[in-house]
């Protein structure tokens, strides 16, 4: 968005005028994007009623359930533990961790956010030196802006856990079945394929996987990804996760004939949700009125 909104600019925002300069960030970067100023008092569209969400303080209260490492005990509470990949271990920085007792094949995640993973299909090709510094910065909240904009990433005390590798078999990514829900009803089924080829694609569905004209074009694939076998399941997970939020998108997996859980997500790309036309965006906020419990 340009030098105005550079990192340095932004922490300076922060630093002169708090919260109100978060405020002000949401607002315009939602102008940049979508080309017209948000109402965060009568929010209409979905990304209006979570970008206004975000900026009052009981937002906070969703950091457990978007910590990625202590949402196992809420899975767990649900009877779902059965949804829950294998883990190797946890440490509160990388180097803490013993690869020695790794498997070949896993994964290494910090708990506090949505990037910075570490995917290894073979412990002995790996630099661990490499390996530690990637995930040191990744769980560094301090010092990345983005914290700022979505306080509940601010509040996780930092980890990174080792988990069994989702592996494919091939180069390709697996792919992310994202289910949007408001008021415990499913809204859509966000579907994000392609990630290996550095141009994630990304479509919206409805639960009898039937297109819905949410997504903006540039985001959509040539193809339509192909219904997930445990589809039922994943619709009977999702309602479970979700009954006990306003908003909240359920992400899971299809892995070696069985539905497994990625993680809880409340401000979906930081609450702007770009792939989202605004039409999309206007018929969620509507649905989340019609369900909205009186």
């Amino acid at each position: 968005m340009g030098k105005l909104f550079s990192q340095a600019n932004l922490q300076k925002i922060i630093v002169k005028f708090g919260k109100p300069g978060i405020y002000f960030w949401h607002a315009f970067a939602y102008r940049q994007l979508r080309g017209c100023w948000p109402d965060f008092k009568n929010p209409k569209n979905l990304s209006e009623m979570i970008l206004s969400s975000m900026n009052k303080k009981d937002f906070l209260k969703y950091a457990y359930y978007a910590d990625k490492w202590k949402v196992r005990k809420y899975i767990e509470s649900k009877g779902l533990g059965d949804i829950l990949l294998d883990v190797y271990g946890a440490w509160d920085n990388a180097d803490d961790i013993n690869f020695d007792v790794l498997p070949k094949k896993f994964a290494l995640k910090p708990n506090n956010g949505s990037g910075g993973h570490f995917f290894c299909k073979d412990k002995s090709k790996i630099d661990i030196p490499t390996v530690r510094k990637q995930l040191n910065e990744a769980i560094l909240i301090d010092g990345h802006i983005g914290y700022n904009f979505e306080p509940h990433y601010k509040k996780i005390q930092p980890k990174i856990y080792a988990e069994e590798l989702i592996d494919t078999g091939t180069e390709a990514w697996p792919t992310d079945y994202k289910f949007t829900c408001v008021n415990g009803v499913i809204g859509d089924v966000f579907v994000c394929c392609e990630r290996e080829t550095g141009t994630t694609k990304y479509i919206t569905l409805d639960t009898d996987w039937n297109i819905l004209p949410y997504t903006k074009k540039e985001y959509m694939p040539d193809f339509i990804p192909e219904k997930p076998k445990h589809l039922d399941r994943m619709i009977e997970i999702a309602k479970i996760l979700s009954a006990d939020f306003d908003i909240v998108r359920v992400d899971l997996y299809e892995y070696k004939g069985k539905v497994y859980f990625s993680e809880l997500t409340f401000s979906p790309w930081g609450g702007y949700m770009y792939s989202y036309n605004m039409e999309g965006l206007k018929r969620l906020g509507d649905f989340y009125y019609q369900t909205k419990k009186k």
